[in-house]
């Protein structure tokens, strides 16, 4: 694997997807497979290829690009913007991303255990900002979890947002009962197959911040069953979390959608009186990002890495890294509801 992270075309690969030529694969998942392409004018991108049994479906073409059009409309500070889509010559549907190289945050933690308490902070300010540009595009990400946000040079970035709606095989983008998103990493209201809001991303974030912090899932392991049942019954293990990241958290993972707070209000929190007299909570988030973020170890360089491109349609039933359980008394209920319908 070259330093990009992208590994050789297959044979059975095109060599081109509309006018991006391809240079090597960034992974392959359950929805498609994501490939490293040079743009006309010479730009590194990455180009999602959706897989053909989707296209099958008649109207999932006409579900997806409506999904990218709408998140080409979020501002790309703390996101990977979304440059173009189209059909492949087989007809299957095509999205286009910048490229981003860094480390996904699930590696990171993996390999080097919880963030320092100054990364932490840039992690959960940077999803945070990001969670709000695509809450005010009228997105929600509705698969926010540690795979899906990458550590690079310049700060967190998030990715794979607005997308996961496509995937719905009604005939509508709303309707509720299909349990998109990770295991893990859903809010009680996804679990319930009720409709889902930009406070299940904020939901996401409390538990996400809290992995960051403490190197493990505050659900826990377990499968499918157990963990859509610790999240209905149990609140989430958030460990120990230096102010404020602590009661914002907790404030985060609510089990009411109503009482969190919003992405724009976990924003302003984090940097209120860090830039006294900023134009707006972005305009001091991206000060306060440009003048402290410090990536972890071996973000700067990320070699061996899988970029923030190849993140995006990994299958998400891999999402769960922690292998350590619950503490006693904190598992799963006698019975557990069946959780809605997963695509």
């Amino acid at each position: 694997m070259d330093p990009t992270g992208a590994e050789p075309l297959r044979p059975q690969d095109p060599p081109a997807v509309g006018p991006y030529r391809l240079l090597g694969r960034l992974g392959e998942g359950g929805m498609g497979t994501v490939y490293l392409a040079v743009a006309p004018g010479g730009r590194l991108v990455a180009v999602k290829v959706v897989k053909a049994q989707f296209a099958l479906d008649e109207d999932f073409a006409a579900r997806f690009h409506a999904e990218v059009g709408n998140a080409r409309r979020v501002a790309s500070f703390c996101t990977a913007q979304v440059l173009d889509n189209g059909d492949a010559a087989d007809g299957t549907p095509y999205m286009v991303t910048e490229y981003i190289a860094g480390t996904p945050l699930s590696r990171q933690i993996d390999r080097y255990g919880p963030l320092e308490p100054g990364s932490l902070h840039g992690v959960a300010l940077g999803v945070a900002a990001a969670l709000a540009a695509i809450h005010v595009a009228g997105l929600v990400h509705r698969d926010l979890k540690p795979a899906n946000v990458i550590l690079s040079l310049t700060g967190p970035r998030v990715i794979d947002f607005g997308i996961a709606r496509a995937l719905d095989t009604s005939h509508s983008f709303t309707q509720s009962g299909e349990l998109l998103g990770s295991p893990g990493w859903w809010a009680p209201e996804q679990v319930r197959g009720e409709e889902v809001t930009p406070a299940a991303d904020v939901f996401a974030w409390g538990c996400l911040v809290a992995y960051a912090g403490t190197g493990r899932h505050p659900f826990g392991r377990g499968d499918l069953v157990t963990l859509a049942a610790r999240v209905l019954n149990s609140r989430p293990d958030l460990g120990t979390l230096p102010a404020p990241l602590g009661e914002l958290a907790h404030r985060a993972t609510a089990s009411d959608p109503a009482r969190r707070p919003s992405a724009q209000d976990l924003l302003i929190a984090l940097v209120s009186g860090v830039v006294p007299g900023a134009a707006s909570p972005a305009a001091a988030a991206t000060e306060a990002l440009t003048r402290s973020w410090e990536p972890p170890p071996n973000v700067a360089q990320g070699r061996g890495d899988v970029p923030a491109a190849a993140q995006t349609l990994i299958d998400p039933a891999s999402a769960v890294t922690d292998p350590r359980p619950l503490s006693p008394g904190a598992g799963t209920p006698p019975t557990a509801p069946p959780p809605a319908r997963r695509r």
